[in-house]
């Protein structure tokens, strides 16, 4: 075998192993682009969810993304909520003690937790929304 042909096959299989590589991290890569410039310098809601449950935690899960989608923008005073897929943004697990999904983590304007619900509830959807907004109303008032 020639050494082109050696050097080409070698360039052929290096290419399909970056294109592999490129394929398996493009989510992480594309979620961390996407949610990196939301969570910088301004209040924010990261809402930790995932997104292939087992079979116990479908209907908490499905519960806690209804709620979340009906609930409206001037409730949470304008604040974006960032849907952050536990298993994906590690990063942000590690950062703010996140070892549950769903959970709820208000961020100030300064990235310090201002409040957090890593519980689910039983009756009313599993996020309480009305101690939430208590907690973005004090923000307001600091």
């Amino acid at each position: 075998m020639s050494t082109q042909k050696r050097k080409a096959i070698l360039l052929g299989i290096l290419g399909l192993v970056l294109i592999i590589i490129g394929i398996k991290y493009l989510p992480y890569f594309l979620a961390v682009a996407s949610q990196q410039s939301e969570i910088i310098d301004k209040p924010v809601i990261l809402f930790f969810s995932v997104d292939e449950p087992c079979e116990c935690m479908v209907d908490l899960t499905e519960g806690a993304e209804t709620q979340m989608a009906n609930w409206p923008v001037e409730q949470r005073g304008g604040i974006p909520v960032v849907r952050i897929a536990i298993n994906i943004r590690d990063d942000l697990q590690v950062k703010y003690m996140v070892f549950r999904a769903p959970s709820l983590v208000l961020i100030n304007d300064q990235d310090q937790v201002a409040w957090r619900q890593d519980y689910p509830l039983i009756e009313g959807g599993p996020f309480d929304l009305e101690e939430l907004e208590a907690a973005i109303a004090e923000l307001g008032t600091k």
